[in-house]
């Protein structure tokens, strides 16, 4: 097995003066699916939000690596260009930005040039590629809208993947992607989740309460955090038996 794409080392971090996580070890290793679970308040979010630098998650101790080198003294920007995304669980809105050309700016073949201009770089060859890509997400009828102004749920849900996808990263930190879906939405996500598995690429980070959308992806490793910390690390064989007897009882099962 190759080495660690990005990892954790005893990660202490804490949100205005309260600790959050209390050191935690993780691996991630490249082109493999992970699912990050636990109880509510056990640090699943702070853990990707501090991954990606977010200002106010504040480290107090340890070390975050990227193909060996620390990223601590690097910014949100510096941290995306290294191939490093996060999705939210709430995604925010940009009014007068629409998405359509936010897609197009984040791509990272593309080339600013005129606004006239109908090209949009290697990956994203015309509008009409493009657009083709909205219509496969069901998100055609958002591409003029300004960016998750007033969308559902499962549109926000399915843009924002969308956003993330358009940045070719290396790691993707998903937030609860399945919450506030219909059926029909986490289909739509699922597929796009489990195509870019089977391209291999792209480690995948599912963080998450339930099981549903993780049904349309072969999880690797499952890491379960309680309290902010790591308390357990098992494959997809234990998700079953943790739905059936929530977290008090899984834990205490199998760590005696």
């Amino acid at each position: 097995m190759c080495g660690n794409l990005l990892e954790t080392r005893d990660l202490r971090v804490e949100v205005n003066g309260v600790p959050i996580l209390g050191g935690v070890d993780l691996e991630f290793k490249p082109g493999l699916v992970y699912a990050i679970l636990g109880p509510n308040a056990s640090g699943k979010s702070t853990l990707a939000k501090t991954v990606m630098g977010l200002p106010e998650y504040k480290i107090t101790g340890g070390d975050i690596l990227y193909n060996n080198e620390s990223i601590l003294r690097k910014t949100i920007t510096e941290r995306a260009q290294l191939g490093i995304a996060y999705a939210f669980q709430t995604p925010p809105s940009i009014s007068g930005v629409k998405l359509d050309d936010f897609i197009c700016r984040i791509c990272p073949d593309y080339q600013c040039k005129a606004e006239s201009d109908t090209l949009m770089g290697e990956t994203c060859a015309s509008k009409s590629e493009l657009y083709d890509n909205f219509e496969r997400l069901g998100i055609r009828n958002l591409a003029k809208r300004d960016l998750n102004d007033g969308f559902s749920g499962g549109e926000s849900k399915r843009s924002e993947l969308f956003q993330v996808l358009s940045m070719r990263p290396k790691i993707m930190f998903l937030d609860e992607p399945d919450s506030g879906l219909d059926y029909d939405s986490l289909k739509v996500v699922g597929r796009e989740l489990r195509a870019l598995r089977e391209k291999g690429d792209t480690t995948l980070v599912i963080i998450s309460h339930h099981r549903y959308v993780l049904e349309f992806l072969e999880v690797d490793k499952v890491y379960i955090l309680q309290q902010g910390r790591l308390v357990y690390t098992g494959d997809m064989n234990d998700i079953p038996a943790l739905e059936e007897k929530g977290y008090e009882k899984f834990l205490e099962e199998v760590t005696g």
